[in-house]
C-alpha cells in the first residue's frame, strides 16, 4: 500500500530539519577550510525543507515540530567531534556520510510511497534527492597520508 504522501514528506522533513540542527553546529565551530561546503549543504537543506513545509501546508497538514532526537544527537555528536579532533578538512567524510544516509532517507521515502500519491509529491523528492547526490560529489574528498 505504501505510505501517504504526507506521512512520506513529514519522515523526508524531519530528517532534513535533523540534518540542519546539525549543520548550524557546525558553522559556529567549523575552521575556515570546510566553511564554504558547509554553508552550501546547509543552504540546500533548508531550501529544501521550506519547499517540503510547503507541500505539507499543501496536503493540508503542519510541518511544526518536524525534527527529532537525532537532530539533538548530530549537534552532540559536531560538538564531541570539535572537542576531540576539531572541525576541518577530515571532518568532510562524516558530511559526507550524513548526506549519503540523507540521500538513501529520500530513495526510502519515493520507493515507499504509495501509488497514488500526487504526482508533485514524487516530483518533488526526486529533484531534491538528485540535488543532494550533485552536492555530495562536490564534497572535496580526504586523502590521508599512509
Amino acid at each position: 500500500m505504501g505510505k501517504s504522501a504526507l506521512e512520506t514528506l513529514h519522515d523526508v522533513n524531519t530528517a532534513t530539519n535533523d540534518v540542519i540542527k546539525g549543520y548550524i553546529t557546525m558553522l559556529e565551530r567549523a575552521e575556515p577550510e570546510i566553511v564554504v561546503t558547509i554553508r552550501r549543504l546547509s543552504d540546500m537543506h533548508r531550501q529544501h525543507a521550506s519547499q517540503l513545509a510547503a507541500q505539507i501546508n499543501l496536503l493540508g497538514g503542519s510541518d511544526d515540530g518536524d525534527s527529532s532526537f537525532q537532530g539533538k544527537v548530530n549537534q552532540a555528536v559536531v560538538i564531541m567531534r570539535d572537542w576531540v579532533a576539531g572541525l576541518d578538512r577530515d571532518a568532510l567524510e562524516s558530511v559526507r556520510d550524513g548526506e549519503e544516509s540523507l540521500r538513501d532517507a529520500y530513495v526510502d521515502a519515493v520507493s515507499d510511497l504509495s501509488a497514488d500519491a500526487q504526482p508533485s509529491v514524487r516530483v518533488l523528492l526526486s529533484a531534491q534527492h538528485a540535488e543532494i547526490c550533485d552536492q555530495i560529489s562536490r564534497i572535496p574528498k580526504v586523502h590521508h597520508n599512509a
